[in-house]
């Protein structure tokens, strides 16, 4: 097992074991997780027009060929890589079901980064309390022993460039 490989489990384990010892944090980090999986940003669609309805129509014109850029490479890598998640063997114990069997990239931490972004770029109020947001999904993945490390960050990459793609293709293509 390479260094890198075995740094990851590491330190995927010590932060997984550090919160499993804490049930308050554990139900903060599951609420919280339930609020980046696919379904929530339909209802998070929805309700742009409500809470941005300066900006609505144009975020999703972003938004949505970003997501559909990402959904399928998402889908593509992960069954390509087919990753084990974290197991109860390396000292990492899963605190709920995963969504899915394979754990590379974190979808989870891909969506959050890219809808972080698309709201960025257009400058919204709330955008800056949407960080600590993404950073505690970030945490959670790892913590709630559903992802390692490297996973969380394969997934911020993915949102990053989902994020670029659908900006590209507004700007270009629609």
């Amino acid at each position: 097992m390479s260094t890198l490989k075995k740094l990851d489990i590491n330190l995927t384990k010590k932060i997984n074991n550090f919160t499993s010892k804490n049930n308050h944090l554990l139900k903060y980090l599951i609420y919280i997780t339930n609020t980046s999986d696919g379904k929530a940003y339909i209802f998070y669609a929805l309700l742009l027009p409500f809470i941005a309805p300066a900006h609505g129509v144009q975020i999703l014109k972003v938004g949505i060929p970003a997501y559909m850029f990402q959904l399928p490479i998402y889908l593509i890598i992960k069954n390509i890589i087919k990753r084990s998640r974290p197991r109860k063997d390396q000292g990492i114990i899963p605190q709920i079901t995963p969504p899915d069997k394979y754990s590379f990239p974190s979808g989870h931490c891909a969506s959050a980064t890219l809808l972080v972004l698309v709201l960025y770029t257009f400058n919204l109020w709330f955008t800056p309390l949407l960080i600590p947001w993404m950073l505690i999904i970030y945490f959670s993945r790892i913590a709630l022993g559903l992802h390692y490390l490297s996973d969380v960050i394969g997934g911020i990459l993915l949102g990053l460039t989902s994020f670029f793609a659908g900006s590209y293709i507004s700007t270009y293509l629609i």
